[in-house]
């Protein structure tokens, strides 16, 4: 076996280890993995959003987050590597689970005669000591690139460089699939437990990018009964053509605050859950509960003066967290806010629910409405 090969299989190796043990997949664990196994030193991850927008950078100097007075604020105008491959991502819909090699060689971009004195090659000298470049690019909209560089001396990238790029990338990118597999495997867990425990029946999970995560079947049965044929998409497979109308325009939704729609005869609760990364990004899921307007008011005891359950008045703890409940906070959100443990708030809310005569956010959120003393 070849040095080369034994690279791999040792890199491959950490990053399936890495996949499984990381907070962050693209950090620099994976730099320090780079350069143990393929003597890869000059490597930069640039992090951005989907709208693409600059976020932050990570090198083998240290982890720099966008200020005002970053470097690469007086190149980003100007780099048509970033450029090139956002755009391109965009139109290709590219998101976590590409494994095909997409590679930019700034010589291939760069006209040969703009080439010295282009802004993006004085940036990477500047900054990297580099005069040329190839990026790699991941996630969603390419929110994540990664740039190999190496010097003037050092001489451009070979044919046989470029395809061991081309392996690296796919070693990193099958990696990075299943990490957020992992990863979005148990926000989902996390989001359904809550649900069950709020007492809700129907639901479903989406991302930001209009994908259903996951949908039970009572929640199938009333998109059903709303959209009929249209209600397509539930399975994951491709973005449903239905959700922004549900979910509305970006600016509707705020981190542990709660939306909500009345269509037909179904009343829509929409949470929202943002997972965010030291780097910058943040990844945002929704999950929706439905109920029907009659059977939430035929439950509802929201005109009660009083709590209908148990007869005895919330204390301040449990009202305090009611309030955060019917704003639509997580049970863990509550927890963090009132500097409590996630066990805690499960305790008052079984006392909230048992006091109020309730068994849904909804009708806890009706029950609030009119029998909090601060409304």
């Amino acid at each position: 076996m070849n040095r080369a090969q034994d690279g791999g299989l040792r890199f491959f190796s950490e990053l399936s280890e890495h996949q499984i043990s990381a907070d962050e997949f693209f950090n620099v664990v994976l730099l320090d993995s780079l350069a143990r196994n393929f003597g890869l030193k000059n490597v930069l991850i640039s992090y951005f959003d989907p709208q693409g927008r600059f976020l932050s950078w990570t090198h083998r100097n240290g982890v720099l987050a966008d200020h005002e007075g970053h470097p690469y604020r007086s190149c980003l105008p100007e780099d048509v590597v970033r450029q090139t491959l956002y755009r391109e991502a965009v139109q290709d819909n590219l998101t976590y689970y590409n494994v095909t090699p997409r590679l930019y060689h700034s010589t291939r971009l760069i006209p040969p005669q703009d080439y010295a004195r282009s802004r993006y090659v004085q940036f990477i000298q500047e900054q990297f000591g580099a005069y040329y470049s190839v990026t790699m690019a991941f996630g969603i909209n390419a929110y994540i690139q990664v740039a190999f560089f190496k010097s003037c001396a050092e001489g451009d990238f070979t044919p046989e460089e470029l395809l061991q790029l081309e392996q690296i990338y796919v070693y990193i990118a099958n990696d990075y699939k299943n990490f957020k597999k992992y990863e979005q495997a148990r926000i989902i867990t996390n989001i359904q437990s809550e649900i069950i425990l709020s007492g809700e029946k129907a639901y479903l999970v989406t991302d930001d990018f209009m994908h259903i995560m996951s949908c039970n079947h009572a929640a199938k049965v009333c998109l059903d009964d709303i959209l009929g044929a249209a209600a397509e998409g539930l399975d994951g497979s491709r973005p449903c053509s239905w959700l922004p109308f549900l979910l509305g325009s970006e600016r509707d939704h705020a981190e542990n605050r709660v939306q909500t729609r009345v269509i037909r005869d179904y009343i829509f609760k929409i949470y929202t859950y943002d997972q965010r990364y030291s780097n910058g990004i943040v990844d945002r899921y929704h999950w929706i509960t439905i109920s029907r307007v009659e059977s939430s008011a035929a439950n509802d005891r929201s005109g009660e003066a009083l709590p209908a359950g148990t007869g005895q008045p919330l204390t301040k703890a449990e009202l305090r967290v009611a309030r955060l409940l019917a704003k639509g906070l997580t049970y863990q959100a509550v927890a963090d806010q009132l500097v409590v443990s996630y066990h805690t708030v499960k305790k008052h809310v079984q006392n909230i629910y048992q006091k109020c005569g309730v068994n849904s956010r909804f009708q806890l959120y009706r029950w609030m409405e009119r029998n909090d003393p601060q409304k």
